[in-house]
């Protein structure tokens, strides 16, 4: 009995000086590595698990690592960093952070609730009443963690207002030129006509340029690329087409005689044989044919001879 005894002793120590006990790592089957350490993996996971700094809102961790005791060579190396690295990468991180939206539509993400609202505060700061950019803050939760600082959202920001202040003034200059247009008006053979774009007179009826061969038959109207053309008149289009030196051009018989003329348009938005009336844009302020810039042509003609428009507009 002795023997034997002596003999398991042998066995052990001699498994003792050639084995070591590690605790094989599994998470789904799959082997992540070995550790001799196992409270200290548990603690180490339990810690990052539940750690909520740095805008974490939450951890999820679909499987916990499975233990297994097993018997490795002496010089099976058992790195518990790698080990614990190994099951962090199954883990998914979720973070809170805030949103700046601009009519509901998220626009930057910001670290806190206090720096996107005092972002807010100064970009509103000193806005005239009539304009109005709509921000708010909300929350947002990604696994994906990425962040404006201050400055860089003042900057996004200030282009929107920027963007929203020059859409404003360009709302007043279009209502501005209406009432303008409205009120600028003169009357052929009993038609009242009115400007067809307001802007300044760039070259007028009867002048000579190195830009044309001869007498000019109407007046130009500078105005910036895309502005509206409306008709001088209610009336009928005779013609809607590129015409040579005129370019894009469309020519309205308003009845009685009288014609208008609308040349260099940038683009045309109505047809040969349609019926407009004085509200209709027609057109839009191009620099199409024998151009050089942004204008509208306009000629008015009695029973085909041309006129001077200034005699009754501008």
């Amino acid at each position: 009995m002795e023997i034997i005894i002596f003999s398991l002793a042998i066995i052990l120590i001699a498994v003792c000086i050639k084995y070591k006990p590690v605790y094989e790592v599994k998470i789904a089957g799959e082997i992540l590595g070995f550790t001799a350490e196992k409270e200290t993996i548990e603690r180490n996971l339990d810690k990052y698990i539940n750690d909520n700094s740095k805008n974490i809102a939450f951890r999820e961790i679909e499987e916990m690592p499975e233990y297994e005791l097993k018997l490795v060579g002496r010089s099976k190396e058992t790195k518990e960093s790698e080990v614990l690295a190994s099951v962090k990468d199954t883990i998914t991180t979720t973070y809170k952070r805030y949103a700046v939206t601009l009519d509901g539509e998220e626009k930057l993400f910001l670290e806190s609730q206090n720096t996107a609202e005092k972002v807010i505060e100064e970009i509103k700061e000193n806005l005239n009443e009539d304009v109005v950019i709509n921000l708010g803050v909300v929350e947002d939760y990604t696994t994906e963690y990425e962040v404006s600082n201050e400055e860089e959202a003042k900057d996004i920001l200030n282009e929107i207002k920027v963007a929203k202040v020059e859409e404003v003034e360009h709302a007043k200059q279009i209502e501005s030129m209406a009432a303008k247009r409205l009120a600028t008006t003169g009357n052929i053979r009993g038609i009242s006509i009115s400007i067809p774009v307001v802007g300044p007179v760039s070259s007028r009826f009867g002048s000579r340029s190195a830009a044309r061969t001869t007498i000019h038959t109407g007046v130009d109207i500078r105005a910036k690329q895309g502005t509206p053309i409306k008709p001088i008149a209610a009336g009928t289009v005779t013609v809607s087409q590129y015409n040579g030196g005129y370019g894009n051009l469309i020519i309205i018989n308003h009845g009685n005689g009288i014609e208008s003329y609308y040349a260099h348009c940038d683009e045309i938005y109505i047809s040969t044989g349609e019926y407009v009336d004085i509200d209709r844009t027609i057109g839009a302020v191009g620099s199409t044919g024998n151009s050089t810039g942004y204008h509208l042509h306009l000629e008015i003609r009695i029973d085909g001879t041309a006129i001077n428009p200034q005699e009754y507009l501008y």
